[in-house]
């Protein structure tokens, strides 16, 4: 059985500098799409493969694995991307904001979630969040030395 489950966390909490902009955020995003390494730790490799702006087609490896996982990357500027995984898997990344205009970042996660193995039970919400919130939570972080090295 696979598992679905999304995560949401504040790009901005009070205190944090330098404040993300929607525009950073989205860019970031570009630029994850393209790169994901940095942001995603467990990828080993990748290399796109098509290239049209908006839609992508890029080959990546996890870890030492051989086995080359194939993903569709399709944009929506400036709020969804969509990663389609070959092995079925489904990944969005959302720019949303909050009822005081708090800037969000959601990771969603359908058909199954990088790490959680589909034969064992069901890790409960509270494992999932604090699992998946950390790649968020990452990400973010990533955004913000972006902004502080002055690459966005």
């Amino acid at each position: 059985m696979s598992y679905s489950f999304a995560v949401t966390r504040p790009v901005n909490p009070p205190g944090v500098e330098p404040v993300i902009t929607e525009e950073q955020l989205w860019k970031t995003l570009e630029y994850k799409a393209r790169n994901p390494s940095a942001f995603v730790p467990m990828i080993s490799s990748c290399k796109v493969t098509l290239d049209e702006g908006n839609k992508l087609v890029r080959e990546v490896t996890f870890g030492s694995s051989p086995n080359i996982v194939t993903e569709e990357i399709e944009s929506h500027p400036s709020t969804i991307v969509y990663f389609e995984m070959n092995t079925g898997i489904r990944v969005t990344n959302v720019v949303s904001y909050g009822p005081d205009d708090q800037l969000l970042l959601t990771y969603g996660f359908a058909n199954g979630i990088p790490g959680v193995p589909a034969d064992k039970p069901k890790p409960s919400a509270k494992e999932l969040n604090a699992m998946v919130g950390k790649s968020v939570e990452g990400s973010i972080v990533v955004v913000r030395q972006m902004v502080k090295d002055g690459k966005l």
